[in-house]
Parts: structure tokens; sequence; C-alpha cells
């Protein structure tokens, strides 16, 4: 009875509606008083113990029109430490870029630490050649920067004054820690020969498109490794060239680099194993993409004395050959052995 009742009241709403519309299409909604979010960028994070700094980015959420043109203060505090953080973790910049002709310009957000640096307030003005404030910046926080550091902290967004239409959203905490697995950091892998590129695509080649185009004569053998935060990030050089122009702060600089392919994939690493999971595209007779599928890789891995990680692949499948016998790799391992960056 109650269905059949709402049912009739959901129906009447909706022809008032589709009446007050009188039948346009083009109705837009009423969205000018809905209010901006900001909130910081990823929730959670993590560096090297030597790390001396690490940055936080803070930005708007998807919104609709234009940035305020009006100021507004955010209010932090950084506290919930562990291990060797304490006394050691505070803001040292804030900090946002300002593009033109191509060229970054780094500009400087002012903010006022407490005594103890542990709180304290940002004020966000309008950029003047924007005309509002910055989209995106970065708290940049100072770290104790020794080899052998340990813990993590706690970061939080706790007020926000002003008078326009901004409210903070519901990310505005971010933990932070210490990688301290036995995989993180640079890794790099030489490629000497063609028999070592033929064991580099078996296992790469079916996950990348790109790799799997790749000939020995198209690299330099050199292939980097970069185990972040959650993230394992690949980079293969390319004995093509290009020339690469960048500009910063008003200076253009020109440079010759190697292309690179690149790869990456999240990643979990504990008692010696590792598992990679991600997505590669399936291409079709066309050269267009025509599916996106998800990957497992499996691996042992073991760190020797002199400063290499061995990663012995030992299974990888994805949705479209996961079962038994129609893996991408199965029934033999293979070895790579990475030096520390």
């Amino acid at each position: 009875m109650k269905t059949s009742q709402l049912k009739n009241i959901l129906i009447a709403s909706l022809s008032l509606i589709f009446a007050c519309a009188d039948n346009e299409l083009d109705v837009t909604p009423e969205d000018q008083n809905f209010p901006f979010q900001i909130i910081l960028d990823a929730d959670e994070g993590g560096d090297l113990p030597n790390a001396e700094d690490y940055s936080i980015e803070v930005t708007f959420a998807d919104y609709i029109g234009s940035l305020p043109k009006g100021t507004f203060t955010l209010s932090y505090q950084i506290d919930n430490f562990e291990g060797d953080m304490e006394g050691k973790v505070h803001i040292d910049q804030v900090l946002y870029e300002y593009e033109e002709d191509d060229c970054a310009f780094e500009r400087e957000i002012n903010f006022i630490p407490s005594n103890d640096g542990l709180s304290g307030s940002i004020l966000i003005t309008p950029d003047p050649d924007l005309g509002t404030v910055p989209e995106t910046f970065e708290i940049v926080l100072t770290l104790p920067g020794n080899d052998n550091t340990e813990g993590s902290f706690a970061f939080r967004l706790t007020s926000l004054e002003t008078s326009e239409r901004v409210i903070l959203g519901p990310a505005i905490e971010f933990e932070y820690e210490v990688l301290n697995s036995d995989v993180a950091g640079e890794w790099e892998m030489d490629i000497a020969d063609k028999e070592d590129f033929k064991t580099f695509k078996s296992i790469f080649a079916p996950l990348s498109h790109d790799i799997d185009e790749l000939e020995f004569i198209d690299i330099t053998g050199k292939v980097a490794f970069e185990f972040e935060y959650g993230e394992m990030q690949m980079e293969i050089e390319l004995a093509e060239e290009e020339e690469v122009v960048s500009c910063e702060d008003g200076e253009t600089e020109i440079e010759i680099k190697n292309k690179i392919i690149e790869f990456e994939a999240d990643y979990e690493a504990d008692d010696g194993e590792l598992s990679l999971e991600g997505s590669h595209e399936i291409i079709g007779e066309d050269g267009e993409a025509e599916d996106e599928v998800d990957f497992i890789l499996r691996a042992e891995y073991t760190n020797s004395e002199d400063g290499t990680l061995n990663l012995t692949i030992e299974h990888i499948v994805d949705e479209n050959n996961f079962k038994v016998g129609e893996e991408l790799l199965n029934g033999k391992t293979v070895t790579l052995k990475l030096i520390k960056g």
C-alpha cells in the first residue's frame, strides 16, 4: 500500500516538474548557490626514511563556474605523532603555480604558524593574474630526513573562515607514514642483450601494447623502477631522442632527452611477497583500444647484501586469461635483478 502511494506521489511530482519546464529540455539547474568545497587531494601517503620534505595538495573539489574572487583562511593541525616525527614536522612553504604562455611561475601563499609549528592558519588570496584564488596549492612539510627515520603523523584542515561560498569538504585529513618496505625507493635494471630483453618482454609485453611493439634496437637498455606509497612506476628509456622545452619563472630551457615508455601499477609488498595490480588496454587490428582489462602479477622478492633486489615473477593473470591453463604467465618463473638507484 505504501509503495503504491509513494509511486503516485513520484508520478505527480514528475508531472509538476515537466509542467513547470514547459516540456523544454534546456532547463538549467539552479546551481548558483551551491558552495565550493576545499579538500585534500589524498588521504594518505609516505616517503623513504631520509626524505627531507613532503607536499600535500589542497584543491577545490569538482565545481561549476568560476572560482572565488575573495579571500579565505584555512586553519590546520599536525598531530598523532609516532616514532621520530614529534618536534620535527612543520610547514615550510605553501606554494601554487600560475601558468602563462606555456611557462610556470611558482608563487607563495602566506601562512601563520603557532609557536610550536603544530597549528596555524593559511591565508588564501586571489592571484592578481588569475583574478581568482588558485585551484590547487601545495603545503610543503619538513621531515626529519634521517636514514633511519621511523613513524607517522596526521595533518588535517580544522576550519575555514570566509564570506565566499566555500566550505570544507569531507576529505580534510591526511596520514603520513615512513615507507619501510624492502622494495620501496628507486631501482634500475640493465637490459644488456637480446636474451635479457626477451625475458623482460615475457613479463610486461602482455600488459603493455607499447612494450609489446618494442624491439631490442629501440631501447638503450636502461629501465627505472620506483616503488612509492602504494604505486610502482616503471620507465623504459628509448634510443630515440626528442627536444624537451621547459619554462619556469620566465626562464626557458631546451634539453635533448631520450623518449620513455611508462608503466604503472598499484603494489603491495610484505614478507618477501609482492603483488602488482593495474589495467592494460586491448588493442584491435585497427590499432585502437577496444577494451581495458585488469591484471594481477604475483612475485617473490629477496634483498641481497650487495644492494640488489631480485624479483621472481611466478604468476600473471587478467580478466580475459584467468582460468587455469590460460594465464599470461604460469608454470614457469622469470627473475629480474634490480640495482638500487
